[in-house]
């Protein structure tokens, strides 16, 4: 049995229909989301795709909450959603609604694999669903980050996402064909142009930093409107913690590296310069614009200790790494 199986079982679920490799369910607008009404002893989504959170044994969600009673929401990605969370009690916003002394429910509005422009979107289409917001928490960043060095085709002015490969396929003009007498067969093979050579690490940081605080100004605007605090908090990297996990941690990234191509794709992010590059470009235009900013990588390295297992993969976490992030999120933003 693998270390994955044996570690992690609750990922094959997410597998499933959760991940690029599952069942994609492809939307205007967003371009993908999550399955709706979704039914597992893992993850459960409501009628929208959006998945519940659960506080003292009662369930919510987005489209499936107490109107009459306001709300605080964390925003991101996969990671929000709870990617690697053996159960829906086990995610961050339900940890938070949890360990928040203040008693309110967190909503999880996390949407697997999106980037800052995605993440908006979600927002935007769905607002009208959620009673009043006291708070919003975005925990995000690395996507960004990591899709930026994507053909510049590809970036555009609101970023590459994921699986825009397949999309930019389906929609590319037809190429005329040759018949086995044409010339191009007779004198030689059409040459196809030498793919662009990908970005430098700098004009990475850069382009990701520029498109994230682009999307995190129309959050502020709209949390102003709603009267509700925003803070940006900047997503950890296994790497960005330590050098070298703890041993469930090093188990599951050996198989991993074997199985997939992420340390060969983003090995280059890992680096602790990079973080702090990025981080600090990050922290420098929130702080012009007004909205809290947190950097909650050197947090998570100070409460870890070295045999704590905290990530299921080199982004997503365990069950007590999600409520220990939940409880380092109360204390930075309170």
């Amino acid at each position: 049995m693998t270390a994955r199986m044996t570690l992690t079982p609750q990922m094959a679920e997410y597998e499933q229909k959760f991940t690029d490799g599952g069942e994609v369910r492809w939307l205007p607008y967003l371009m993908y989301f999550h399955p709706a009404n979704h039914r597992s002893p893992v993850v459960n989504t409501d009628s929208v795709g959006f998945r519940y959170s659960e506080s003292l044994g009662v369930e919510y969600s987005a489209a499936d909450c107490d109107k009459s009673s306001s709300v605080r929401l964390l925003a991101g990605s996969s990671t929000v959603f709870g990617i690697g969370a053996s159960s829906d009690s086990c995610t961050l916003s339900s940890r938070l609604s949890a360990n928040d002394p203040r008693g309110q429910r967190w909503l999880n509005f996390g949407g697997r694999s999106f980037n800052s422009t995605q993440e908006l979107m979600l927002f935007t289409l769905n607002r009208h669903l959620l009673p009043k917001v006291d708070e919003i928490v975005l925990f995000s960043g690395f996507n960004n980050l990591g899709l930026a060095r994507q053909p510049k085709e590809y970036r555009g002015e609101h970023g590459a996402f994921f699986n825009c490969h397949q999309f930019f396929s389906a929609f590319a003009p037809e190429q005329p064909t040759h018949s086995s007498w044409s010339l191009t067969n007779l004198f030689g093979k059409t040459l196809e142009p030498e793919p662009p050579a990908p970005p430098s690490m700098g004009e990475q940081i850069d382009y990701a930093a520029n498109l994230t605080l682009q999307q995190l100004d129309i959050w502020r605007a709209l949390a102003k409107d709603m009267g509700a605090k925003l803070t940006f908090i900047l997503q950890p990297l296994a790497g960005w913690i330590r050098a070298k996990g703890c041993s469930e941690e090093e188990q599951l990234f050996a198989e991993l590296d074997q199985a997939g191509n992420f340390t060969e794709m983003y090995g280059d992010i890992l680096q602790t310069r990079v973080r702090e590059a990025y981080a600090a470009q990050l922290r420098e235009g929130a702080h012009k614009m007004g909205v809290g900013f947190v950097d909650i990588t050197p947090l998570l390295a100070e409460a870890l200790g070295p045999d704590d297992w905290q990530f299921v993969d080199r982004i997503h976490f365990t069950d007590k790494g999600n409520d220990l992030v939940s409880k380092l999120i109360l204390d930075a933003t309170h």
